[in-house]
Order: structure tokens, then sequence, then C-alpha cells
């Protein structure tokens, strides 16, 4: 190996311990309370370390998020491999928003925060195309599924176009994210609520748009338990159906 790569790799490795231990101090304080002395202290380098890799502590944030979305990227790839009906990859995706919502419940008010132009024009350039470019992967692959559907013929002719299902897929998912970080809502009592709620959701706007199988049709259940064990079993998330 040479210097140079050496050098690199001893880069991406302190980067990568910089957001692990950024994460965690997030999970468990959240946002104001990621204080970037206490950082170094954890990670035994100094601050100024942490400023050679990320230029303000909004740009840490993002690259929080970033490594977020990594892992939906990585999750989603896996669920468009599934050996099954098209409906069922469109499930698995589902089970996958579910499933990193559960591993990192602050990761969707991050992603939030980070969308206030205030916070956003503090970071770097190089983290937002990283962002932007993670970020259109996971909307390419999603709206893959629904091309694939299309081509299978288990879209009818009359269904909305591609982009208005997937504009409505992710509707449906954003706004459950949003009332799950929201505490005076009167969904709250809702049995289910949010995980359950908005996985029958996805069926419900599904049937609406006639992607066959439709409920009636077809054990959803059953194949969301599938999905699970074959493509997100090393996860140990809970399902959303019980």
């Amino acid at each position: 190996m040479s210097i140079l790569d050496r050098k690199e790799r001893n880069w991406a490795s302190r980067e990568h311990l910089i957001l692990e231990h950024a994460d965690d101090l997030i999970r468990q304080h959240g946002y104001l309370g990621l204080n970037l002395d206490h950082l170094a202290d954890r990670i035994e380098y100094s601050k100024a370390t942490i400023y050679n890799h990320f230029s303000t502590k909004e740009d840490l944030l993002l690259g929080v998020t970033n490594l977020h979305l990594q892992t939906r990227k990585e999750l989603f790839s896996r669920a468009l491999t599934y050996d099954g009906l098209s409906r069922e990859r469109g499930l698995a995706l589902g089970v996958a928003d579910i499933t990193l919502a559960q591993q990192y419940p602050h990761g969707f008010p991050l992603f939030q925060l980070l969308q206030n132009p205030s916070i956003w024009e503090k970071t770097s350039e190089e983290h937002q195309k990283v962002f932007a470019n993670i970020n259109n992967s996971c909307i390419q692959i999603s709206g893959e599924v629904i091309r694939q559907a299309r081509a299978l013929g288990d879209l009818p002719a009359s269904a909305p176009a591609d982009s208005q299902i997937l504009f409505g897929i992710i509707s449906l998912s954003k706004g459950a994210h949003l009332l799950a970080q929201t505490s005076h809502t009167p969904f709250t009592t809702m049995p289910g609520f949010p995980w359950e709620a908005l996985m029958a959701n996805y069926h419900v706007f599904l049937d609406g748009v006639g992607w066959r199988p439709l409920q009636g049709d077809f054990d959803y259940v059953a194949a969301e338990t599938r999905v699970r064990t074959t493509l997100f079993a090393q996860e140990a998330i809970s399902p959303a159906h019980r």
C-alpha cells in the first residue's frame, strides 16, 4: 500500500469514527446536545481535527444525515433485489423505510433541521453533493420498482403516472414521520401508530392506484414477514404488523 493510499484510508477511518460518535451523541442528547469539545474527547482527537473533516457543526450534522442516507440506499437496493411480485418489492421499500425509522428515531428530525436554509447554508458544497447524490439514488430505486410494476402489467393502463404514484408514496412516508415527531396530535392514540398505520395506508394507496395483486387477493401480512426474514433479518427490528 502506498503512502497516499494509507493516508486516504486513515482519513476515511477517522471521518467514520467522528460520524459514528456524533450520531450517538445526537441520538442521546439531540442536536443541541452535540458538543464538539465532548465529541473530541470521545474520539481522542482535537476539535481542530473534526474541523479538518467538517467545516462547521452544521456540516457535521449533514455528514451524519448522509450516513443515514447511505444506509437507506443500501436497504432500498436490497429491496429492489427481492425475488417476488412487484408489489412485494414496493412493500420491501416500505419495510426498509420503517426499519430505518426504528433504528434511527433521531434521523428524520435531523433531516428536517437541515431543510432550514439558515442551517443548510452553513454546510459544505462537498457534503451537499453527497446528500443530493444519495437522496436521488433512493428516489431512483423507488421509481424503478414502479416502472417494473408497469412493465409487468401489475399496474393498469388507467393508473396515474409513475411520478404521481412515487409522490403519493413519499408523501405518506414523510407525513407519518412528521406525525411521529409531533407530541400533540390525536393520531397518537390510534392503534399501531405510527408504523402499523403507515403500512396499512401504503396498501390503501396502492389498492387505489390498482397495483395488483390487491389486498383482497394476496396475504401482504405474510409477505411482510417474508420480506423481513429474507432481506432485513440482520436489522432485528420488530415488524410493523404484530
